[in-house]
This record gives C-alpha cells, sequence and structure tokens, in this order.
C-alpha cells in the first residue's frame, strides 16, 4: 500500500470483528510510530496496549458505566463543543448531523458503549510532569501508530469515549496517577457491520490554507 493510499484508507471504524491480532504485528506498529517527532527527542509517551482478558474486563466495565450514564472523567478537561470556536463547532455541527441522518449510524451510541467491540486498545500517555507541547507529541505518535497499522493491515478508532473513564483504565492496567492518559486507539480488523460504511467529510482545503 503506498503512502497517499494509506492516508484515505485510515478511517475510522466502529465495529470490529473478535479476531485476535498478533503481538509482533502490535510490537511492530508501535515501533514504527517511535519515529514520530517530539520537542527536543523528549519522547514523552508511553503506550499500553490492552488485549485479552484485560480488555474484555475494560469493555465490561465501561459498557456498565455507559448503561447507567455515569459522566465522564478524562484526564484532560472537556470543553462542550459549542465553546470551541466557529471552525471547530461548524465541523462538528455538520458531523453531527450526517451521523444523526445516516441509517447505517443508528448503533452509534451502542457501538461506543461497547469500545468499538475492539480486540486491542492502546492508551498513549504522557507524564503529568511535561509541558503542554508533550500532548502535541503524543498527538503526533498517536497519528503515525494509526497510519502504521494501516499499512500493515489493521483498522483503528481514536476517539473521546476510550479514555471517557480513566480509572477503569487504570484498574486493569499500570498506568501511574502521575500520568495523563492522552489517547486511546482501538486496533483490530473491521468487521462487514453497515456502520463501518460511514465516512466523515472533509472540508475545502482552501478554507484551511492560505499560501502568500
Amino acid at each position: 500500500m503506498n503512502q497517499s493510499t494509506v492516508f484515505h484508507e485510515r478511517i475510522s471504524i466502529r465495529d470490529f470483528q473478535a479476531k485476535e491480532v498478533a503481538t509482533a504485528l502490535l510490537r511492530q506498529i508501535v515501533a514504527e510510530a517511535q519515529q514520530a517527532p517530539s520537542w527536543a527527542n523528549s519522547q514523552p509517551w508511553k503506550v499500553y496496549v490492552a488485549t485479552g482478558a484485560t480488555m474484555e474486563a475494560i469493555r465490561k466495565e465501561h459498557l456498565e458505566k455507559s448503561q447507567e450514564g455515569v459522566k465522564g472523567t478524562a484526564d484532560l478537561p472537556v470543553k462542550p463543543i459549542q465553546d470551541w470556536g466557529d471552525l471547530p463547532w461548524s465541523n462538528m455541527e455538520k458531523w453531527l448531523e450526517e451521523v444523526k441522518t445516516d441509517p447505517d449510524m443508528e448503533t452509534f451510541a451502542k457501538a461506543n458503549a461497547q469500545l468499538w467491540n475492539a480486540p486491542v486498545m492502546a492508551y498513549i500517555t504522557v507524564p503529568k510532569t511535561t509541558p503542554v507541547w508533550s500532548i502535541y507529541d503524543a498527538g503526533a505518535f498517536a497519528q503515525t501508530l494509526m497510519l502504521s497499522a494501516s499499512s500493515n493491515g489493521l483498522d483503528s478508532m481514536v476517539a473521546y469515549e476510550n479514555i471517557k473513564y480513566p480509572d477503569e483504565v487504570r484498574r486493569h492496567l499500570p498506568v501511574g496517577e502521575d500520568e495523563i492518559i492522552v489517547a486511546g486507539i482501538a486496533l483490530g480488523y473491521r468487521s462487514d457491520h453497515k456502520i463501518n460504511n460511514f465516512k466523515s467529510a472533509r472540508i475545502g482545503l482552501d478554507k484551511i490554507l492560505t499560501i502568500q
């Protein structure tokens, strides 16, 4: 798969097969993600990967909290999406409307609560002592990991839902209280569920690009 194809093939997958992902492949994509840049080569990230029984325990707890309506307590603060600014809000508003009107997305809420039925979740953390710039570095690492996954035939889903309840992550994985859980990336092989037919649009290039 060439690089341009990888960029377009990587989409958010909302339902995965139960098929296991080989440990060697998980190690490979994390190793490739380590090529991501970071401030002064600080490489502030750590990765905690849940598979098998660990993943199922997290999923069970997550589903129970979701069904009980427990409010999210992510390590990073969350502002109301209407307060993100005109450009982000207009993009999200359009996306939410597409989700609401697309018949394939009728099981969206259920997919969230079940953590996409993913067999693997990779949690990316940075130390609480690092500057805010380390969040940028973790984002670069996360995107590199997802592109590596795509080039190796794996699908992914990064979402707030995945780190909504950090206590469940720390209960089942050795993530320290001195770390910020920045991202959770579901990994696996996409199922043929119709929910995976949904693909969000991108705004026109000229709306974001200025060249002078």
